[in-house]
């Protein structure tokens, strides 16, 4: 999907087309200090460290309702802390979306203490959070939805005074729809109790990642919170020039300024921990803090990393025509691809450095990608959320070492750059899988009639 998008956003680009959206930029040297966004607690920048004085506070916010079984079990015994991260991906958060299922089914599913989401990543991440109850949400939004369900193709003349390729409105309303109040408040629940959603987008104005706090933005019950959560998580997925960009509008001094805010894959694939951020001295605050509250930690504590990668890391051998929108394309595709390689390295070497664990799953790079003509195929969806699903049945999937990429050919004999999902051989990537898969399709079908 990455690839079609990209051909279209180039030739978009040349045309030098216009942008559609009516501004009022927030100036370099103003703060906001009105309102819902004046809260330090709700967002910070991504790249600069996250104070250990603010951490303090939004702990101590939340300690009266601090649930002490996310930490201890019935026998007392202090159980392994659950982080997930989940990339981007487009279409490819099928995959994702089949392999968290996949693990309910399996019974292996933990409760995850923290989860961070970009893109397609911030949608799996809401419900994954949310937990087991909504795995339906999962299935249905992608395995139901094709490409007439999101967004509007825009005709060339309409391009010239828009900001992007696509009308996503019936994207942005099915997020709206969907992400009510009620969840919401689901959400805040869950943060009171000590969990943690965090969702990146990237500010365009600034150049500079952004990381929500999804929990304390659920924990204002007005209606600028509700819009503002929605935003976040259309803004996350929102791939620049060719999903609409969002507004986030905000009051200084009584007069309302905006933020323009895309997709936070500008910056970076995946993330875990916020950069810079002093990990020996927060994980001290938090024990001192669970010490307070009658739980006595153990010297060394057991936690994993799960991290869901919704792309293909391997190499894919494709010859490259000589014009300008290929070589263009195939650069800026293939520049991503070493940004998601060197997220895979950053939370590898992270999960290390808090003695965490670390697994990650990804898309093996011989399936076929997207059809050209439709970047959200249903068949497509459906055929990579039961990918994941069987997957997510077993644990053997999950690597636990950084990828050996000079071990993942990029070419096979048999390997058809044509191919579409529905009539790839999924056995040449692990026998029995096409049976599995098949099986699970028929399965989908009889509930989506």
């Amino acid at each position: 999907m990455k690839k079609n998008i990209l051909v279209i956003l180039l030739s978009f680009i040349l045309f030098g087309c216009s942008n559609g959206l009516h501004r009022n930029p927030v100036p370099s040297h103003l703060e906001v200090n009105d309102g819902l966004l004046s809260s330090k607690t709700l967002r910070h920048w991504g790249d600069i460290p996250y104070s250990v004085e603010q951490y303090v506070f939004d702990e101590k916010l939340r300690s009266a309702t601090f649930d002490k079984n996310l930490i201890v079990d019935e026998a007392g015994n202090i159980k392994p802390q659950h982080f997930l991260t989940i990339s981007g991906g487009g279409a490819n958060g099928a995959y994702g979306a089949g392999l968290i299922n996949g693990m309910t089914e399996s019974g292996k599913r933990p409760e995850y203490r923290m989860v961070t989401g970009i893109s397609t990543g911030a949608i799996l991440g809401l419900y994954a959070f949310l937990g087991e109850d909504y795995d339906h949400k999962l299935r249905e939004f992608y395995t139901e939805l094709s490409d007439q369900d999101l967004y509007e193709t825009r005709y060339i003349w309409q391009i010239f005074s828009s900001s992007s390729l696509l009308n996503t409105a019936r994207f942005e309303k099915l997020v709206r729809d969907e992400v009510d109040r009620e969840l919401i408040d689901k959400v805040k629940k869950e943060y009171l109790r000590g969990r943690t959603f965090l969702v990146k987008t990237t500010n365009l104005d600034v150049q500079r990642p952004v990381i929500w706090n999804m929990g304390e933005i659920a924990m204002h019950d007005t209606e600028e919170a509700v819009r503002l959560f929605q935003s976040v998580l259309i803004a996350s997925a929102s791939i620049p020039g060719v999903f609409e960009p969002v507004l986030i509008r905000f009051n200084i001094n009584g007069v309302i300024y905006d933020e323009l805010h895309v997709d936070g894959g500008v910056i970076a694939q995946a993330f875990f921990i916020p950069e810079n951020m002093d990990v020996e001295e927060m994980t001290s605050v938090e024990d001192k803090q669970l010490t307070q509250l009658g739980i006595n930690l153990p010297e060394s504590r057991v936690s994993h990393t799960w991290m869901i990668n919704n792309s293909r890391i391997g190499a894919i051998w494709e010859p490259t025509q000589p014009t300008l929108t290929n070589i263009s394309s195939r650069s800026i595709s293939t520049m991503i691809k070493y940004q998601g390689r060197n997220n895979i390295n950053n939370i590898y070497h992270q999960s290390n450095l808090i003695g965490s664990t670390f697994n990650y799953s990804y898309i093996d790079h011989r399936i076929p990608d997207t059809p050209q003509d439709a970047p959200f195929s249903k068949e497509y969806m459906q055929h990579m959320y039961c990918y994941g699903y069987v997957q997510g049945l077993s644990d053997k999937h999950w690597h636990s070492q950084l990828p050996d990429y000079s071990k993942m050919k990029n070419i096979e004999p048999w390997y058809d750059l044509q191919a579409r999902i529905e009539s790839f051989n999924w056995n040449v990537i692990q026998p029995g899988l096409a049976e599995s898969i098949n099986r699970c399709i028929l399965d989908l079908n009889s509930i989506n009639r």
